[in-house]
């Protein structure tokens, strides 16, 4: 994906909503502001997005249920930018397919830093080669679909847990950081978000009976994919 981007806002406070646009219209991004759910599928449906910055509190629409709808119906990147810093809802956010999740108060210059980040790391994940081999199993990058040979399986990821899958699947058997998984640091310190993103790797190819591929930890770095078929 290259610059611009076509970003959406859907943010039901005016002004926060003009602030954000301002911000990231100075990196020549097509802004637009929405204030729910509807006036953003309505202009997905139209114009198409790239990325959507969403805020959780939307009146009466859950954002973690919008989110949850764009990881299912669109190939938009979202980052959730919410004035609630609990955890648990961090770990919801990406558990609902976000690529980033950003408190309010925030920086401005660090929110268009994330924005950039996350279009860097959606346009590198579109490969000359879409495939991935590991053993009999291939992991589709356009798809982001995992399927086996001679068989009807079909595991389908978000795209930052395909685009993890797929660096492990290429280098598996070989221990990777967390850093090389998500390429973002925050104040300097690692990002432990790529935790919940191979959790829930583990939890979809466990519910799909996938169960020769195993993601390890590696203690003190991040880790490997093992693979128990020939």
């Amino acid at each position: 994906m290259g610059f611009p981007a076509k970003i959406v806002v859907v943010e039901d406070d005016a002004r926060m909503a003009r602030a954000i646009e301002r911000h990231l219209g100075r990196d020549g991004h097509d802004v637009t502001t929405v204030a729910n759910g509807a006036a953003l599928r309505k202009l997905y449906r139209q114009e198409g997005v790239d990325l959507v910055l969403l805020d959780l509190n939307l009146g009466s629409e859950d954002g973690m249920d919008l989110a949850r709808e764009l990881l299912n119906t669109t190939t938009a990147v979202v980052i959730i930018v919410s004035g609630r810093h609990d955890v648990r809802d961090r770990i919801r956010g990406l558990d609902a397919g976000a690529d980033d999740y950003v408190t309010k108060p925030f920086v401005p210059d660090e929110l268009r830093a994330r924005v950039r980040a996350a279009l860097r790391r959606h346009s590198l994940f579109m490969p000359d080669q879409p495939l991935v081999r590991a053993g009999p199993y291939s992991l589709d990058s356009l798809s982001l679909t995992l399927s086996r040979d001679g068989s009807d399986l079909r595991v389908r990821f978000t795209e930052t847990q395909a685009r993890i899958l797929r660096l492990l699947m290429q280098h598996h058997g070989q221990a990777l950081s967390r850093d090389s998984l998500v390429s973002r640091r925050v104040n300097g310190t690692e990002d432990r978000s790529v935790d919940v993103h191979v959790a829930n790797i583990r939890r979809r190819l466990r519910n799909a009976g996938v169960d020769e591929l195993i993601i390890g930890p590696v203690r003190g770095l991040g880790y490997r994919l093992g693979l128990t078929c020939a």
